[in-house]
């Protein structure tokens, strides 16, 4: 029980009896509280209650509201982390849910180990006051600022060069930071994926390129013409040098 003093609470939306109640044996035993739900309708109930959540595993296949939409909800209303539960089948699937936000994603059948070793790799990159609804919160000291905007990767918050803020998923931030730290080296996709989401490369795992979509859509004047992000093509990304005709070249 390496974990029994984090205080974490995870909470496993899953229809399936046997899955949920393997789960949430096994993290129990690893010193995680656990809460269940098996639909939507709970799943909320369960937020309401409190304590806060700090990780949700998300089933995708559910009655009722799926889990695409519930992941929507949690990430538009709640700062948790998010992993969702697909089976091998479901390459597309796995991307469609990291579009809505999710953090991370675990293949079924899966390893109990392997399932740990996600949990505790998104509770490490989410700080341990997320979980609550979404509220205002102060810019750290170690924000960073490039291209007259502010990054603050431990709150999630991007401010853009008119003053807009906004909210940044975990993983959106983790990926900014890390660009901006190397603004101006091309960073290859395998390099992204052990950086930000410290997985091995897979070329068939679109990820990173999902990520820098979503990313594009939040801070980029016209995420189709980008002048921030550019990618690098057959080797990665770049975080645009200050100054330089970005336009011209991003694509």
């Amino acid at each position: 029980m390496a974990e029994a003093a984090n205080n974490h609470h995870i909470l496993v939306v899953e229809d399936d009896d046997f899955v949920r109640d393997v789960v949430c044996v096994y993290l129990r035993d690893e010193g995680y509280r656990v809460t269940t739900a098996m639909n939507g309708r709970e799943m909320r109930t369960a937020l309401a209650a409190g304590p806060n959540v700090h990780l949700v595993l998300m089933d995708l296949r559910l009655p009722g509201e799926d889990g695409f939409m519930l992941t929507r909800y949690l990430r538009e209303h709640h700062d948790c982390g998010i992993i969702i539960l697909t089976t091998r089948s479901e390459t597309t699937d796995r991307v469609a849910g990291l579009e809505c936000g999710a953090d991370d994603y675990v293949v079924k059948p899966f390893a109990e180990r392997e399932l740990l070793a996600r949990i505790r790799s998104v509770l490490r990159r989410v700080p341990t006051r997320r979980g609550a609804p979404i509220t205002d919160r102060p810019v750290n000291e170690g924000a960073i600022s490039f291209h007259g905007c502010v990054l603050d990767a431990a709150a999630g918050k991007f401010r853009s060069q008119q003053g807009e803020e906004i909210s940044l998923t975990n993983n959106e931030a983790r990926l900014l930071e890390h660009l901006a730290r190397h603004m101006g080296t091309v960073m290859s996709r395998e390099d992204l994926m052990s950086a930000v989401l410290q997985r091995g490369w897979d070329p068939l795992d679109r990820s990173i390129d999902v990520l820098v979509t979503r990313l594009r859509q939040k801070i980029e004047l016209d995420p189709k013409r980008p002048t921030m992000i550019r990618t690098m093509r057959g080797t990665g990304y770049m975080l645009s040098p200050e100054g330089s005709d970005s336009r011209q070249q991003a694509s």
